[in-house]
């Protein structure tokens, strides 16, 4: 079952969609509990899925012991799922019960490139965040 574009419309990423674009971001994403514990990415595996949080904290561990931690509605993990390097910088574990939209990278990708507009759209808050991060996985200042 799709999710509800409300849910999405709610979430700073997709906030400047049209409500078609939504539609179709949503065809591609499914609810899914985790549980306390769970590890949803694994540093150095192939990234194929990229995460939403809906509800829950969440670490994300790097080399040499850094880590940061999410636990915002919005907040994404397993965005090298559309940058490079293409395989997670990190691992997320979660530290509580909670939900997270899952899509396939693989037709995020497909669907940014099929349409300039919504990769414009969407690529650029993607590398808003990605920067934000950057000291994170790379230890720098």
């Amino acid at each position: 079952m799709p999710v509800d574009i409300n849910i999405i419309d709610s979430l700073n990423l997709f906030e400047d969609l049209s409500h078609a674009e939504l539609e179709e971001i949503a065809s591609l994403m499914r609810r899914i509990r985790v549980t306390e514990g769970e590890a949803i990415t694994r540093q150095g595996d192939p990234a194929h899925t990229i995460f939403i949080i809906l509800s829950g904290n969440f670490m994300v561990f790097f080399k040499e012991g850094r880590s940061y931690t999410l636990h915002n509605k919005g907040d994404i993990i397993g965005l090298s799922t559309v940058v490079i390097p293409f395989y997670y910088t990190g691992t997320a574990v979660a530290l509580s019960d909670g939900v997270v939209l899952s899509m396939p990278g693989r037709e995020l990708l497909r669907l940014i490139e099929s349409n300039p507009v919504l990769s414009d759209k969407i690529m650029k808050k993607i590398n808003q965040i990605v920067s934000a991060r950057l000291p994170f996985v790379t230890g720098g200042c």
